[in-house]
Parts: C-alpha cells; sequence; structure tokens
C-alpha cells in the first residue's frame, strides 16, 4: 500500500476534475487524477507516469452539456431509489469491522463516493438503458442496446465498473458563453434578407405551404414554426424557412417566383440557391430542423423533376431519424432526459410523417420500404396540447391530426402489402397468397369503415387532401389485387377464383378513382395544388382501365385521368412525361383535353344534396346503387359504385 495514503479517512470527497491525464491513463483509458510528478495510478501500479505537452485541442463543455449531465445524475439516483438501493447508506462491514471496497483501491469508500465515481464516468457516455447521448453541440443521439457504448465490466467478485474514456469535463470557462464559441463553428445569421425577399410574398408563400402541402406531407409543425420565426427560436432556421419558400412557390401562380418567367418549372428556383448553401453548413452539426429542411428540399427535387436527388435528401433525412432516435417514442425517455411536451409531438410527426412518405414513394418509385413498422415503437401523433380543450383547438388542427392518423393506419396496412407481394424477396408462399388477399381486403375494408366523418368524402369535404386520402386506398387495393391479375394464363387455365375477386377489385378501384378525382375537380376546380401521390394514383387506375375492352365508359375514365395528369403537371414536372407516355397509349384519344371538358364526363358520386343534379338510386335487397348522369350524351353511365361507399350512404340516410 502505498505509504502517502496511510490514514486517510474511510470515506473522502469527490476529487476535483483533471483537465489533463497523463500518457498512461490515456492509453488505457482509465481514470487520472493528474497528480504530478506521477498520478496516483501510475504511482501504484510503478509504471513511468509522463504528460505530453501538446495541446489536444479541447475546450470547457457548454453550459447546457453540464446542466445535462446533472439531470441524468438525478435520473441515476432515481433509478436507484425505484430498485431499492439507499445510495446514501453507509458502507457495508464484514464481522470483523473491516469495510467492504472495490477491487481497484483508487476507487473511492461507501456508497455515496461510488456512486459518485459512477457519475464521473457517465460524463459524455449514454444513460443506463443504453439509449440517449449528447453530441457535443448538446443535439440528443440514439444508440441501441447492441452499440457497445457502454464498456460495463463483470469483475470476478460480481461488481460492475466503468472505465473512462478520458473525456474530462471541468468548469466552464467564463471565456466561453455559448455552444457556438465551445464547437468553433461559424453559424451566419439567423435572418432573412426582406429587401430581396418582401415580407408579403414570404407570407404568401408560407401560407400555400400550410394549406396545401403541410397537411398531406407534415413534417413541419405549422405553430411551432410560425411561433418561432417570430422569436428566433431554435423551431425556426434560415434553412427551413428558404426550404418552404421555394416549395411554397411550386402552388403560387405569380410570375415572380419563377427565375424564367415562361417555365413554370422554374417556380422556386430564386429561393433555393440559399438552402443548397446553408444545408451544406447545418450537416455538420444536424438538428430536427435539419431533418425536416432536408425532407422538404426533396419534395421540392421530386417538383422539378430531380427524383434522384429528392431520393437522397430524403434518405438522409431517415437516417438522422435514426440518428437522433426518433424511432423510439420520446416518452420512454422520461428520467433520462426532460423533453418538452411540445417537442415530444414534434418528434412523433416528424417520424410518422416519414415513415408515410417512405410507403409513397416505395410505390411512386417501386422500390423497397426502408422504413418499417417494427423498426420503430412511436405513439401516434396528437397535435392537441394536453392543457387545450376542444373549443380552443382549430378545426384545421384537428384535421391534419386526424388525416395524419389515419395515413399512418393505411400505410401499415400498405407496407405488408409491398413486402408481401412487390419486394425483391416475397414474404409469403405460394399457398399463404390467396389468404392473404382476403385478410388484407378485410382490413382495408375496416380502415375505410372507420374513418372519421371529417376525412368522408360522400359528402362535400373542404379538406382537399381527404379526397388524395380516398385515392391513396384505391391504389392499395389495386396494388394487393395486381399480382393475381398479372399471373400467366398457364396458371389461369382453369377458372381461379382468387383471380377473379382480384380483377374485381381492381376494375372497382380504378372507376372509384376516377369518381374521387371528379369529385375533387368540381370541389376544388383543379388538381394543380394537389400532392403529387395523386399522380401514382392516376397511373394506377390507368393501367387498369388501359386493360379493358375499348368503350364509352373506357375513354370517359382515360379522359379523367389525362386531365388530371395535366392539371398536376403545372406543379410537379415528372408528370408531364407521364402524361404524354398514356397519351400515347390512347391514340383513339383527343392529343389534349379541354379544361371544360370536366363538368360533361359523367362522372361523379352520386351525393344527396340540394346542389346535385344526379339522380341517385338505392336498392334495399343488397344491390348496388345506379348513377344517371343526365348531362352526359352519349356516353354509357357506370352502372354502379364501389361497394365500399354503399356503407357511407346507409349511414346518410339513418342520420
Amino acid at each position: 500500500m502505498d505509504p502517502s495514503r496511510a490514514g486517510r479517512p474511510a470515506t473522502r470527497a469527490r476529487g476535483k476534475y483533471t483537465t489533463k491525464a497523463c500518457e498512461e491513463c490515456r492509453r488505457r483509458r482509465a481514470k487520472c487524477d493528474g497528480l504530478r510528478p506521477s498520478c496516483s495510478r501510475c504511482l501504484r501500479w510503478r509504471v513511468s507516469c509522463q504528460y505530453s505537452g501538446a495541446e489536444d485541442g479541447r475546450r470547457p463543455a457548454p453550459k447546457s452539456y453540464v446542466l445535462l449531465l446533472r439531470q441524468r445524475i438525478e435520473s441515476l439516483e432515481k433509478l436507484l431509489e425505484r430498485h431499492g438501493i439507499n445510495h446514501t447508506a453507509e458502507p457495508e462491514t464484514h464481522n470483523d469491522g473491516q469495510t467492504l471496497s472495490n477491487t481497484d483501491n483508487d476507487q473511492p469508500h461507501g456508497a455515496t463516493s461510488a456512486m459518485d465515481s459512477l457519475c464521473e464516468n457517465l460524463k459524455g457516455r449514454l444513460s443506463l438503458d443504453e439509449s440517449l447521448n449528447f453530441d457535443q453541440d448538446g443535439e440528443m443521439r440514439y444508440f441501441g442496446p447492441t452499440s457497445g457504448r457502454l464498456p460495463f465490466q463483470e469483475h470476478s467478485q460480481g461488481c460492475q465498473k466503468l472505465e473512462s474514456r478520458g473525456q474530462e469535463v471541468p468548469e466552464l470557462d467564463p471565456a466561453f458563453d455559448n455552444i457556438d464559441d465551445y464547437i468553433d463553428f461559424p453559424v451566419s445569421s439567423p435572418s432573412i434578407d426582406d429587401n430581396v425577399i418582401s415580407v408579403d410574398l414570404q407570407d404568401q408563400l408560407v401560407d400555400l405551404y400550410f394549406t396545401w402541402e403541410q397537411p398531406w406531407y407534415q413534417i413541419v409543425d405549422e405553430r411551432l414554426f410560425r411561433e418561432n420565426l417570430i422569436s428566433q427560436g431554435r423551431y425556426w432556421t434560415p434553412l427551413l424557412h428558404y426550404s418552404i419558400l421555394a416549395l411554397g412557390s411550386r402552388y403560387s401562380d405569380s410570375l415572380e417566383v419563377r427565375s424564367d418567367q415562361k417555365d413554370p418549372n422554374t417556380a422556386g428556383q430564386p429561393f433555393f440557391k440559399q438552402p443548397k448553401a446553408l444545408l451544406h453548413e447545418e450537416m455538420e452539426h444536424p438538428t430536427l430542423t435539419t431533418i425536416q429542411a432536408l425532407g422538404v428540399i426533396g419534395m421540392f427535387y421530386f417538383a422539378i423533376g430531380k427524383d434522384a436527388a429528392g431520393w437522397l435528401h430524403h434518405g438522409m433525412a431517415d437516417r438522422l431519424c435514426l440518428d437522433m432516435g426518433l424511432n423510439m417514442d420520446p416518452a420512454g425517455f422520461n428520467g433520462s432526459v426532460n423533453i418538452s411536451p411540445r417537442e415530444v409531438r414534434l418528434r412523433r410527426q416528424i417520424y410518422w410523417t416519414l415513415y408515410c412518405h417512405d410507403k409513397l414513394s416505395a410505390t411512386y418509385t417501386g422500390r423497397i420500404c426502408s422504413m418499417l413498422d417494427r423498426q420503430g415503437v412511436v405513439s401516434l401523433p396528437c397535435g392537441i396540447d394536453e392543457s387545450q380543450t376542444t373549443e380552443t383547438a382549430t378545426y384545421r388542427l384537428i384535421q391534419g391530426v386526424k388525416l395524419q392518423r389515419a395515413m399512418i393506419e393505411l400505410c401499415k396496412i400498405k407496407e405488408k402489402i409491398l413486402l408481401a407481394f412487390w419486394a425483391p424477396k416475397h414474404d409469403l408462399k405460394e399457398p399463404e397468397k390467396a389468404p392473404f388477399l382476403k385478410s388484407c381486403l378485410l382490413d382495408l375494408r375496416t380502415w375505410f369503415y372507420d374513418l372519421p366523418p371529417e376525412l368522408r368524402i360522400d359528402r362535400p369535404n373542404d379538406l382537399p387532401h381527404a379526397y388524395t386520402l380516398q385515392m391513396i386506398y384505391h391504389t392499395a387495393r389495386i396494388l394487393l389485387a395486381k399480382p393475381f391479375v398479372m399471373r400467366s394464363d398457364d396458371v389461369r387455365t382453369k377458372k381461379d377464383e382468387t383471380a377473379e375477386i382480384a380483377l374485381s377489385v381492381c376494375r372497382d378501384s380504378a372507376k372509384a378513382i376516377c369518381l374521387v378525382e371528379q369529385k375533387y375537380r368540381r370541389t376544388f376546380g383543379t388538381f394543380h395544388r394537389s400532392p403529387i401521390s395523386a399522380m401514382h394514383c392516376t397511373l394506377s387506375a390507368a393501367w387498369v382501365i388501359l386493360e379493358e375492352p375499348d368503350c364509352p365508359s373506357k375513354r370517359t375514365q382515360l379522359h379523367m385521368c389525362l386531365t388530371v395528369l395535366d392539371e398536376l403537371s403545372k406543379s410537379w414536372y415528372p408528370v408531364r412525361h407521364i402524361a404524354h407516355n398514356l397519351r400515347r397509349l390512347c391514340p383513339y384519344l383527343p392529343t389534349q383535353v379541354p379544361h371544360e371538358a370536366s363538368d360533361s364526363l359523367g362522372l361523379d358520386f352520386a351525393i344527396t344534396s340540394d346542389t346535385d343534379t344526379e339522380s341517385f338510386d338505392f336498392t334495399p335487397g343488397g344491390g348496388h346503387p345506379e348513377f344517371h348522369f343526365p348531362s352526359a350524351a352519349g356516353l354509357a353511365p357506370w352502372p354502379q359504385l364501389p361497394a365500399d361507399y354503399e356503407y357511407f350512404d346507409i349511414l346518410n340516410q339513418l342520420t
């Protein structure tokens, strides 16, 4: 035993932090007390103790980092208390009166100092649940239990010990008053040049974004964004602001937002130069707003026809989503770190938006899903504060929450369909496919019947995205049934009942998509401001319709598909190529579809309202409703509406 340490008390105060460890302790990644000329550990092991004169570039930790460490120390003490461990108890003794100590003589004696040692070793590391870590910029990161980030080692005596990695956190140097000084990262002033972009134009584009894009792609919380825009808080950044201006320009008819007034595809380009430059800087220290900006930028790339760039930026957003632990519900972090209720809702909202977009882009591109339901445990989003009542919450907010929740449930079913039939390696064997078809059809029907009144379109609905949601539903039905229709003739030599069911599902859903499109156009005038998801839905319907024998109703439905694609192409450039290719497959149709032809296509829901001119006949004996279109002279009326909508009509008659 070291004579210099003789007579020391059984319990000593927690030692001071050392700003620099010796070379031997640094090599062993052991805790060093920094004594000169030889530290205690080197003195005990009788090894040469040397200190390097070179500066290692480390700087004091920011105040926010120290506060996070203190919070975790408190959470550790509470964790010990929940397991019945009293961290303030006196050390245990043998019958001979000797105090029990750790195998390492350098460890403090007693439960209190042992807890201090444990907290010292947890500086900058994960919490005990192996879920959280904090970078020097204070942003939360996630690591799973297999990451090996907690090298607890079991000793032969059964005690656990953590060895320090040499990352010491001294007292905060007064020279560094904020985190930007600590990380030495120059950040541009968070402001928008009002001289270049007028405030009125900014407000107009932001309003367009939150009216037409955000309800469908809810990666940005409107209330948080607008509040932090005024206060320049943490949920607003110039990168996110410019990205929203660029994407909002795609929904504007103003020539001011175009770099070339004659080319509508240049809408948003004048505002897109700034986010590309700002993104390069912010990616070194990403935050939640970085994920939001990446998602918005990805959608802008899709809009201008650069699918590869859009896919890339959404991939980065998905990666950062996992890096920051958005796939883990923030409620599970209680006791490890304090997260405000608003950030809890925001994290859930961002995760589920990226999850749903992953399913929609997987069908749009024909690629595999990268975010699976089993990879996350996140509660469904809720955009209403617990302190708020239903009366104080806006109707628009309630609609958005219900829309996203319905989309999530639908995308979960869609994920099963994509993995079962459309992944490179199918999940199902041949005997399992027919039962899976019937099971998924039932799941989809149940989802459809459980829709809240705010998302139903059997009556006029002022939420345009409710119509797009219905189109996604019918597209999922087509994706489910399509593999059975595509089977070779050899497999269908004898009557295939499953194939007949699948063919009927495809036909009904294709008709329903055209009906929804017609109702949308009668309500909102045009698909110019509809999400790009409507393109794939229209294309899926056209694929089924093209397989039908030539007849007036087939031409009417294809007219509608081409009309919708032409209108979508004003905001989404890739739709132009889709419409051009579809028109080449329909040589018997006019080269251009007149805009005013929409009112004479003979397609509509026969909604029993005072403003409708169509008549509706319902057969009580279980038959389907008949539709008559007086304005569709010379066109064959559709004999029936898909059976799903009959349920809504019954509800309307009852209520």
